[in-house]
C-alpha cells in the first residue's frame, strides 16, 4: 500500500511540474580514468550501431565506458558488471568521477565529439540546456524495459516525448533527516516541526555531549540540500512564488523566503551545531558517525539507517528501530519532499559500441539484477521501474511516509525552479563562504539570480531577453 502512496505523491508532483531536477548524491575518493580505446571484434558493429537489436554476445571483446559522478555507481552494480562480463564477454570500465569536476569533465568530452560509451547526468531540464541531449545521446524509446520504466521518469529523461535515459537511482523516496531516538531521549529533545523547536533541540543535544547534525561540506553537494529538500513551502505560503520566478517576474533576491531560509542555514552553521570540523567532513563518513553516536542527526536516505547499524562503528549496539526520520523545519516545512529525478544514464549517440552499451542497460534492468541491486544497496529500497521485483521499504520509512499525503507534499526546489539544478556545486560554494564571513546572504542570492540570468539568456529564454 505504502508503494501506491509514494507512486502517487510522485505522480502528484510529476504531473504538476515536470521541469528540472538534481543533488543526488554525489560522494566518494576516486579519480578520474583516462577513456580506454573501446576495442570490438564485430568488425561491422559501427555500421549497425542503430540497429535495435543485437544478438546476446554481439559485443564480446569489447571494453563499454561508464562515466558517473562520485557514489553514482554502487558497489553491488558494480559486481553485476562483472557478471555482466562473464555473461556477454563485454568488459564494463566504470570512470567514476570527483563531484566537483564531474560536470566540466563530462561537457569538454561530449563537445569534443569523445564522449564516453555511457554517461551519468541528473534527470531534468538540465538535460535540454545543458548537456544537449538530443544530439549526445541515443534514443532509447523503444528499448525491451521502455515499458517497464516509470513514465514520469522516462518524462525527466527525455525531451519531447522522446526518451534518452534510464534513471537508475532510488526516486521513491528522498533525503530526509535521520536521528537518533536514543540520544534524544536521553537529551530530553524531541521531534522538532519548527525552526525555533528546531533550536531548542539542537541546544539540548549540545548540552548533553552530543554534536546535533552531522553536516559533510567537503564534497561540495550535500549541504544545499537542508535548504532545496524543505523549500516545497515556499509555494505553500506563497503560492505562485514558482512560476514567477521561471516567467523572471521575481528573483531569489527579491524573495523574503528564500533570504530567511539562508539565513537559518547560517544560524545552524554559526551556533555550532555541525560541529568543528564539518568543512572538511565527508559524506562517505556519515553513517559511521551517526553510529558511534557522536552526532545523532544526519540528512540522508532512509536505506541509510540499515548501514549505520551494520557499521563497525555502531559498538552501542544500536537497532534499526533506534533511528527515525523528520522533515529539517526551514521555514518551518512540514511538507513531504517529492524528489522523483536522480542519477541516470545515457548513450553517447557517438559511441561505436552502441549496441553493446544497449545490452548493459537491458542487463541491469533484468528482474534478478532489479532485485540484486535492491537487496545489496543499502539505501536502495526500490528502483523507478517494475519488473517483478520486491522493494524493501523498511517499517520506518513506511511509517514515516504515511504522515503524509498529497496536501502536505510538493516537489523539491531543484525540480521545479529553472536554470537552478545546473549551479548546484557553485551555490554549494557560496553557501560554505557565507559560513565563514566571506559572503552575504544576499550576495549567496543575488549570485544565483546572475547565473539564472546566464543560463536563460543561453538558451535563448525568452523571459530573459
Amino acid at each position: 500500500m505504502m508503494k501506491k502512496k509514494v507512486l502517487s505523491l510522485l505522480l502528484t508532483g510529476a504531473m504538476a511540474l515536470s521541469l528540472a531536477a538534481c543533488a543526488a548524491p554525489d560522494m566518494g575518493t576516486a579519480a578520474p580514468a583516462a577513456a580506454p580505446e573501446a576495442e570490438s571484434t564485430d568488425a561491422a558493429q559501427a555500421d549497425t550501431a542503430d540497429t535495435a537489436e543485437a544478438a546476446p554476445a554481439s559485443g564480446a571483446g569489447t571494453t563499454i565506458t561508464v562515466m558517473a559522478s562520485q557514489d553514482w555507481v554502487e558497489d553491488s552494480e558494480q559486481e553485476l558488471g562483472k557478471k555482466f562480463e562473464e555473461q556477454t564477454g563485454i568488459h564494463v570500465d566504470y570512470q567514476i568521477v570527483p563531484a566537483d569536476q564531474y560536470q566540466d569533465l563530462l561537457l569538454t568530452r561530449l563537445n569534443a565529439g569523445e564522449g564516453p560509451d555511457i554517461w551519468g547526468a541528473q534527470s531534468g531540464f538540465a538535460l535540454r540546456t545543458t548537456y544537449n541531449v538530443q544530439e549526445n545521446a541515443v534514443d532509447l524509446s523503444n528499448e525491451p524495459w521502455a515499458d517497464a520504466y516509470s513514465v514520469f521518469s522516462a518524462e525527466q529523461t527525455g525531451v519531447d516525448g522522446v526518451n534518452y535515459g534510464l534513471t537508475y537511482y532510488d526516486t521513491t523516496t528522498d533525503y530526509y533527516m535521520v536521528y537518533n531516538k536514543k540520544l534524544f531521549e536521553a537529551a530530553g529533545a524531541t521531534v522538532p516541526t519548527t525552526f525555533a523547536e528546531l533550536k531548542d533541540t539542537c541546544d539540548k543535544l549540545l548540552a548533553s555531549g552530543v554534536t546535533p547534525i552531522y553536516e559533510p561540506m567537503a564534497d561540495g553537494w550535500h549541504l544545499l540540500m537542508l535548504w532545496t529538500g524543505n523549500a516545497q513551502v515556499c509555494d505553500k505560503v506563497d503560492p505562485g512564488i514558482i512560476d514567477r520566478l521561471n516567467k523572471n517576474e521575481t528573483t531569489f533576491a527579491e524573495d523574503d523566503n528564500m533570504k530567511l531560509a539562508v539565513d537559518q542555514l547560517n544560524d545552524l552553521a554559526q551556533s555550532g551545531y555541525f560541529g568543528d570540523n564539518y568543512m572538511s567532513d565527508e559524506f562517505a563518513d556519515a553513517e559511521g558517525y551517526m553510529a558511534s553516536g557522536e552526532f545523532a542527526i544526519c540528512c540522508l536516505k532512509p536505506g541509510s539507517i540499515k548501514k549505520i547499524v551494520e557499521s563497525d562503528q555502531n559498538t552501542a549496539g544500536y537497532t534499526e528501530d533506534d533511528f527515525g526520520l523528520f522533515l529539517l523545519p526551514i521555514l518551518d516545512n512540514q511538507y513531504l519532499n517529492i524528489h522523483p529525478t536522480g542519477p541516470s544514464r545515457f548513450i553517447y549517440s557517438g559511441s561505436p559500441n552502441i549496441e553493446a552499451a544497449k545490452q548493459y542497460l537491458a542487463f541491469l534492468l533484468e528482474k534478478e539484477n532489479v532485485q540484486y541491486l535492491i537487496d545489496n544497496a543499502a539505501d536502495v529500497e526500490n528502483l523507478p521501474v517494475e519488473v517483478g521485483q520486491t522493494p524493501e521499504y523498511s517499517q520506518t520509512t513506511l511509517d514515516f511516509l504515511a504522515q503524509y499525503d498529497d496536501e502536505h507534499s510538493g516537489m523539491v526546489l531543484q525540480d521545479v525552479v529553472l536554470y537552478f539544478n545546473e549551479q548546484w556545486m557553485d551555490i554549494n560554494a557560496d553557501l560554505a563562504a557565507m559560513f565563514i564571513g566571506d559572503m552575504t546572504s544576499e550576495e549567496v542570492l543575488k549570485g544565483i539570480d546572475e547565473r539564472r540570468a546566464q543560463l536563460a539568456q543561453a538558451a535563448g529564454d525568452a523571459n530573459w531577453q
